[in-house]
């Protein structure tokens, strides 16, 4: 399986959001809203999906999930460095956002299904 690119794999990109106090309603929608516009204002990714957590049991405090594929690392790189990315993170770094990233190549080593 390789990237649009050719050589590279694709690779996924997931990030976990913890809040120290809960988001009130409004600003769930303002971060959901600005999430909905990456499609069309970024462009770069093949899949994207961002929701909560939903019964905080399991998940050590981290209340949403952001789950993004991109054809290659380059295509990951765009899209961090995309304005409205970056947006994005200055809004998460006004709340206080703790996040945690991970990143790793769809290939056949991590694929068992």
């Amino acid at each position: 399986m390789t990237g649009l690119s050719g050589g590279q794999p694709p690779l996924q990109h997931v990030v976990l959001l913890k809040f120290p106090q809960a988001l009130t309603a409004a600003e769930d929608a303002e971060m959901r809203a600005m999430v909905a516009t990456w499609p069309d204002a970024i462009g770069s990714m093949d899949e994207l999906r961002f929701g909560g957590e939903l019964s905080g049991e399991r998940s050590r405090g981290y209340q949403y999930l952001l789950f993004t594929v991109f054809a290659d690392a380059d295509a990951l790189a765009s899209y961090v460095a995309h304005p409205v990315h970056r947006e994005f993170v200055a809004w998460l770094d006004a709340r206080a956002c703790e996040r945690l990233a991970f990143d790793y190549h769809l290939d056949a080593s991590t694929r068992f299904v």
